[in-house]
């Protein structure tokens, strides 16, 4: 598997280590295998991959769910799988796939993991409302904002799988905040960022969208041109954390001032910018 994309040498080397210690990534399923098989042919028809998404039932109504929701944005609602790769484009809509297909492929129906995606879905939806008013300024876009958001956290099910009690702190409390990952990633040595850079390799996720996993915790540290992505998805969490009135995760702080550089705002203009994307994502729910 080729894993590198311009990362430090100990990063290829962790998670080298963590395949080697046990970490098992999911395989894409059946129809994303046959999607990859018709887009790498010259000639792909949208008609041919619309064809091979309806045969999954289950993976075409969510795509309907998700490509109709006031968070992508669009002027008119999509009827058909073709109509949406029309409208979307061919890689935008075997992207927001793969968002569907990870989700059925990690976790295993437990109440713990059903809780992690729910607000894995929370934040996506948040994210793309975000893109949608910032386009302009970041050049990102719904969709891709969308997939960020969904595969962002996704090591973090698949730690939970290796390591029981990872994540342990949010299994016991039922609600409340989602635990610091950082922290259980020093207790457990390992690194969710990293494990779900994996998962991104492995499922052929745009390279911007697997480098935005990879630092979505470390925006100081990712380089410019993927910034803004990762910007998105802190402030998809800070406003997450705001809905649901939880304290912010511990680097909020230090990097409020990056993000709001990222996205175009300023301190008078944020708590209005808040307000404006939580009265979209409860709008459109």
């Amino acid at each position: 598997m080729n894993i590198e994309l311009s990362l430090p040498a100990s990063d290829l080397q962790h998670m080298q280590d963590m395949l080697d210690h046990g970490i098992k990534l999911p395989p894409q399923p059946r129809v994303l295998l046959e999607i990859e098989r018709l887009t790498s042919q010259p000639r792909v028809t949208n008609k041919s991959v619309a064809t091979a998404i309806s045969a999954d039932v289950g993976l075409s109504s969510a795509l309907f769910k998700i490509v109709n929701s006031p968070s992508m944005g669009l002027n008119r609602k999509v009827d058909s799988i073709e109509s949406a790769i029309n409208v979307l484009g061919l890689k935008q809509v075997v992207n927001l796939v793969k968002c569907m297909a990870l989700r059925s492929a990690i976790g295993d129906g437990a109440a713990v993991y059903e809780k992690f995606w729910e607000r894995s879905g929370d934040i996506a939806k948040l994210a793309a409302i975000i893109a949608q008013k910032r386009v302009s300024v970041c050049n990102i876009f719904p969709d891709q904002a969308y997939m960020a958001g969904l595969f962002c956290e996704c090591g973090v099910p698949l730690l939970m799988q290796r390591f029981p009690e990872y994540g342990n702190s949010f299994r016991l409390s039922g609600t409340g905040g989602w635990p610091d990952m950082n922290d259980e990633d020093r207790t457990f040595n390992t690194d969710h960022c990293m494990a779900g850079y994996l998962v991104s390799r492995t499922w052929h996720l745009p390279d911007f969208i697997s480098l935005s996993i990879r630092y979505h915790h470390d925006i100081a540290n990712v380089n410019l041109d993927h910034r803004a992505m990762v910007a998105m998805l802190q402030m998809a969490t800070h406003l997450y954390n705001l809905r649901y009135q939880f304290e912010d995760d511990k680097e909020w702080p230090a990097s409020r001032s990056m993000v709001l550089q990222e996205l175009g705002l300023n301190e008078e203009g944020l708590r209005e910018f808040e307000e404006e994307i939580l009265d979209s994502l409860a709008t459109g729910e």
